[in-house]
């Protein structure tokens, strides 16, 4: 049996996003997904039969997002389901659902507001044809404590279900905003992701994506990362100064810029009293918390010093 699920998931006014799934299960069974609204992402699931259980490789293709701060990539996990390929559809046959039960599914709610919700539609090979099977979940089926969820829309989440568990966290568990990392990573490859690259998953989203295109785009690797760096300290030069560290909210709204800064040294050596000349006030708090931590030597106790500090993105938007 072949069989394709795709979903996509809604959300309008939540810190979910909008999100499409594809499925498709035989000897080598992929799983897409997608996220918009304000983001976007994409996940492949490739579920192989290995005696018993079923091995189960994700890669999560993220589309980019702001400028510079958020590349597009693709990661790789996997993980295991302890039960056979029929056990995870739960004996139910795609082929024997009836068309009229899917259409007065996705009818029930056809003129409610509908802020969060999933697409899935499903292609499965019926003696022959390929067939499409779609099954609509809404916001209601997702968040609420007694849904009321119809069955076979409901038997898709449970097959999705089963997936991301085999899996851990998923896209449905990453930040509205994205959390500061260390340096990026470069783009996984591998079987899976070759196929993405060459195009094997982008029918199953129909002409309104390409998921190829995001993992060639992601293969061309990370950006260039912002930097800070102490361009002038005079007139004395601190003990082994500590560089500021770029706030990542002045990276998400693209600031960059020279800062610079007067202050004392006390007869500690010690820096007191900072004021600023110039520069973005959104960067100046890193520059004052990195200087308190300055230290200088005794030809430096009583006198007043400067310091310009350049914050730099070294990325722009046309170049992501």
């Amino acid at each position: 049996m072949f069989l394709c699920l795709g979903t996509r998931v809604q959300c309008g006014q939540c810190s979910k996003s909008f999100t499409q799934h594809a499925y498709a299960c035989d000897d080598r069974s992929p799983y897409l997904l997608r996220f918009r609204s304000p983001f976007d992402f994409y996940e492949i699931l490739d579920v192989a039969p290995d005696g018993n259980e079923l091995f189960v490789q994700r890669a999560l293709v993220t589309p980019p997002g702001v400028a510079c701060v958020e590349p597009a990539k693709v990661e790789l996990s996997s993980g295991v389901v302890h039960e056979s390929m029929e056990e995870l559809l739960q004996s139910k046959n795609p082929c024997a659902i009836p068309e009229k039960e899917l259409r007065l599914e996705r009818k029930r709610c056809k003129k409610c507001l509908v802020f969060s919700g999933v697409d899935v539609t499903m292609q499965v090979s019926c003696g022959g044809k390929d067939r499409q099977i779609r099954t609509d979940i809404l916001d209601r089926d997702l968040f609420a404590s007694a849904p009321d969820t119809p069955k076979n829309t409901s038997w898709s989440m449970a097959v999705l279900q089963k997936l991301d568990s085999a899996l851990g966290p998923g896209v449905m568990d990453k930040p509205i905003f994205p959390i500061e990392t260390a340096a990026p990573e470069e783009t996984a490859r591998g079987k899976l992701v070759d196929q993405i690259l060459a195009g094997t998953f982008d029918p199953l989203f129909g002409p309104q994506a390409k998921v190829s295109a995001i993992a060639q785009d992601a293969a061309k690797g990370p950006p260039p990362p912002p930097t800070v760096q102490i361009e002038t300290v005079s007139p004395v030069t601190p003990i082994a100064p500590k560089i500021p560290t770029y706030p990542p909210i002045a990276k998400l709204a693209r600031l960059e810029g020279l800062v610079e800064v007067t202050f004392e040294v006390g007869e500690d050596g010690i820096v007191r009293n900072i004021s600023f000349g110039s520069g973005p006030p959104m960067l100046r708090p890193a520059v004052s918390e990195s200087i308190l931590k300055w230290k200088f030597p005794e030809s430096a106790w009583g006198k007043s010093e400067k310091a310009s500090i350049r914050f730099q993105l070294n990325c722009h938007p046309n170049q992501s």
